[in-house]
């Protein structure tokens, strides 16, 4: 199966909840390499990169409660891979 990045912006109040090693977690579960770190306008970036399946899984995951409830908006777009070969927090 044909791998695919996706990269997730995420705007809400997420610092506080462990989101980035939650994320981590849920991602290197679901068999996907990339990273999840917080940008300097408090935005966090999320770029995964696997099976379009466990792509969509993410996705639904970062929807999900409890940290859904902080979360104003998420924008989120597919694009080519590239060569990561783990799921890390930066």
């Amino acid at each position: 199966m044909k791998q695919k990045r996706i990269r997730i912006l995420i705007e809400g109040r997420l610092q506080g909840m462990n989101f980035r090693l939650q994320t981590q977690q849920a991602a290197k579960g679901l068999d996907l390499v990339g990273f999840v770190r917080t940008l300097s306008d408090g935005r966090v970036e999320i770029e995964a990169q696997g099976h379009e399946d466990n792509l969509e899984k993410l996705l639904e995951w970062v929807q999900q409660e409890p940290h859904s409830s902080q979360i104003r908006s998420i924008l989120f777009r597919y694009d080519d891979p590239v060569s990561y070969s783990e799921f890390n927090v930066r």
